[in-house]
């Protein structure tokens, strides 16, 4: 046989494997039979792909609980133990990594800060030493890297295409200098897109087709869930609304009548300004704490910030309608004191039908989670050609979902 024509067989083996997978993930384990069901492969053919995958100890078998009667069913779901993913969350100010195992838990997480004039190769060597670090002490095999990036990319070749808050980030070959640093594939995300994905497979869009989440950090951002899919966009940069101009939202001491979401409703503008009115160093955490304890200053700081983050759903439920908003990133921690003001204003800005909003519970790692899971999605076995595939082809219904 032509050795063109066993490459691509193997290849429709791993992502029959890889598919195989994610199915186990998606319904949290299944039968065998249930297996050959969801895949629409005759329960032998699926037989051969589930004995490859438990001999090399990608799955394991479990019985499942809760039934009264009968033998409870035997489910065949990931093994904890089949590997390591690593997700990377970066900005102008910190970075974020996390480790998920083979069944998508999450094992370690770390947080290094990113310095204030730090050049690129800094900032890539601390990406590099906390991916070393969350990995350290862990034998099993790290089989894969999802990197979370801020502004554009280019995810076909790996490369950030630009971020104005980091000076100098232009055209960097992030995914293939970590994946010659690490031997493992790399997968390259926008850091906003990172956290919807999160969202969509484990959070508060799961189940939903149609939502958005909202990210405010040194940018501002939105991930954009369109009929269950990311929308990405033609050129990478779908969802930098941090860009847009706010009319009616004046700047610093009034002088600009108009000014971009960023300028006047980033975490950096809101702590500076809470900063100024206490006279004091703002963080996050004291931030929530006066805003509880019903500080009027604090409280006007955070309705302005919440009237252009309003004026900016009011835009997307315009061009989306979606189901659902999420905030996400740091100022989902302030809880229901942001929250009822940021309810507030979409109700003046939308007052006709305004989309519920609700808080992120996947925290401040869910970009990394985000990351370290599309990294596992995108994986696929390292496999030998089984026989019987020669004798037994793929449904052609499958390659809808391959």
């Amino acid at each position: 046989m032509p050795r063109r024509a066993i490459r691509t067989k193997h290849q429709i083996v791993a992502r029959v494997e890889a598919e195989l997978l994610r199915r186990l993930r998606a319904h949290d384990g299944l039968s065998r039979v249930d297996l050959a069901r969801e895949l629409q492969l005759a329960p032998s053919t699926a037989g051969i792909y589930v004995d490859r995958l438990l001999r090399d100890r990608f799955i394991m078998e479990s019985r499942k609980a809760g039934r009264e009667q009968g033998r409870p069913p035997t489910l065949l779901i990931p093994n904890p133990d089949g590997g390591r993913f690593v997700g990377v969350d970066f900005e102008a100010r910190s970075i974020l990594a996390t480790v998920v195992d083979f069944s998508q838990q999450v094992v370690k997480q770390a947080r290094r800060a990113i310095r204030v004039g730090d050049s690129i190769e800094r900032i890539l060597g601390r990406i590099e030493e906390i991916i070393h670090f969350v990995c350290d002490g862990d034998k099993r095999p790290l089989l894969g890297i999802g990197v979370g990036v801020p502004g554009a990319i280019d995810p076909v070749r790996g490369v950030a295409l630009g971020y104005k808050f980091i000076p100098g980030w232009k055209d960097v070959p992030l995914a293939g200098r970590l994946a010659k640093k690490f031997g493992v594939p790399v997968q390259l995300e926008n850091n906003i897109r990172s956290m919807a994905m999160a969202e969509l497979w484990f959070g508060e869009g799961r189940g939903l087709r149609n939502f958005v989440c909202l990210g405010v950090r040194t940018g501002i951002g939105a991930g954009i869930v369109a009929d269950g899919r990311v929308l990405r966009g033609e050129h990478g940069s779908a969802g930098q609304i941090g860009k847009w101009l706010a009319p009616g939202i004046s700047g610093s001491g009034g002088k600009s009548p108009v000014c971009t979401l960023e300028s006047i409703a980033s975490l950096q503008v809101i702590l500076a300004a809470a900063g100024a009115v206490m006279k004091c160093d703002m963080d996050l955490s004291t931030l929530r704490a006066v805003a509880e304890a019903g500080n009027r200053k604090v409280l006007h700081v955070l309705e302005r910030a919440a009237d252009a983050h309003g004026w900016a759903i009011h835009q997307l439920q315009l061009l989306f309608d979606p189901q659902r908003v999420i905030l996400v990133g740091p100022l989902a921690d302030l809880g229901a004191v942001y929250l009822d003001l940021l309810n507030a204003s979409v109700g003046r800005h939308s007052p006709e039908v305004p989309p519920e909003i609700v808080n992120s519970t996947l925290g401040q790692f869910s970009g990394a989670f985000g990351a370290a899971a599309l990294a596992l999605h995108q994986w696929k076995p390292t496999i030998a050609l089984p026989q019987p595939l020669r004798a037994r082809p793929i449904p052609l219904q499958m390659w809808s979902s391959i």
